[in-house]
């Protein structure tokens, strides 16, 4: 990540936050504005999306459903005002409900009850070598308690679409009956294992946030087991089984969809530590071909995708 946000408040009410990114212009500007990426970064930590369009042309539609952790959810919507690709953005929003329809703001807001406007931001994205910087400009529709509060909700947002625009995970079939999962982690391998098996962390990473909280139950010695389940729009979504290696090197258990009894996988997990950078190689080995296509036709990568998103964000929390 890059150094801290540097945050200036005009004299005409603009706000003004600016970010450097490890990544490429048009990388970041591609997760800024694609609704793939957008529902991984949007919003203050700890704040998930179920429902996250963003229209990348001039006259767009924007509709987000912002959930936070107690289930409360918001709704934002908006126009792309105007676009080009990779330099810049100004778009504007308001509250709205889950039918799109104008709304006050919520009392926390800082916006107050009579509010009756469009917040417009303006944000523009420039080369640096092979760095981005990010500079985002409201400039107009807000309160100075509003910008104290945005302040703060966009550093942390910032905070995690820098980790999207770095994510560099892999997944690939292997042979007839494997999947091969490759990610990198900017923590030590002892920090890595620990949140990849501890249940007080992984809690707080596993599964989309969106679906509600995790339950996490784990034995990571030869012969324990673990159990983790969380709620989904189809219901509850629990794994679990037998450890049957655990080592910050090496871990191996068998992995079974409880809703489908008798086509539990065997993974392997190995963790490589190089310059403070955890690289991590999962692979998991089905039963017969269908199980594994079945596997990756289910959304299983873009759960995945999210989950060590959140794991970023959970080890730098450790750190």
């Amino acid at each position: 990540m890059a150094a801290r946000d540097n945050v200036v408040e005009m004299p005409i009410k603009e706000l003004v936050i600016e970010r450097v990114f490890d990544a490429p212009r048009e990388r970041v500007f591609d997760v800024f504005t694609q609704p793939e990426h957008v529902e991984k970064w949007w919003g203050p930590k700890g704040v998930s999306n179920t429902v996250a369009e963003f229209e990348a042309r001039p006259g767009g539609k924007i509709f987000i459903a912002e959930r936070a952790l107690d289930g409360a959810t918001i709704y934002i919507a908006g126009v792309v005002r105007e676009i080009e690709r990779p330099s810049r953005v100004l778009y504007a929003i308001h509250f709205a409900d889950a039918e799109r329809r104008r709304l006050a703001p919520p009392a926390h807001s800082g916006l107050g009850d009579t509010w009756d406007d469009e917040i417009v931001t303006l944000v523009t994205f420039s080369a640096e070598g092979q760095r981005t910087r990010v500079t985002i400009r409201t400039l107009s529709g807000f309160t100075a308690e509003w910008g104290e509060k945005a302040r703060f909700g966009w550093a942390e947002a910032l905070d995690k679409l820098g980790y999207a625009a770095v994510d560099d995970m892999t997944v690939a079939p292997q042979g007839e009956r494997e999947i091969l999962i490759t990610r990198s982690f900017d923590a030590p391998r002892a920090l890595v294992y620990d949140a990849l098996t501890k249940p007080e962390h992984v809690k707080n990473w596993w599964g989309p946030r969106q679906y509600g909280p995790v339950s996490a139950t784990a034995d990571f010695r030869a012969g324990g087991h673990y159990r983790f389940a969380q709620g989904s729009p189809q219901g509850e979504i629990a794994f679990s089984g037998e450890v049957r290696e655990s080592s910050p090197e090496r871990i191996v258990y068998i992995e079974e969809f409880e809703a489908m009894p008798g086509h539990a996988a065997v993974t392997t997990v190995t963790l490589d530590e190089r310059a403070g950078k955890t690289f991590m190689t999962l692979r998991s080995v089905y039963q017969s071909p269908e199980d594994r296509d079945g596997v990756l036709g289910s959304g299983m990568e873009w759960g995945a995708r999210l989950s060590y998103l959140q794991l970023d964000e959970v080890l730098e929390g450790m750190k």
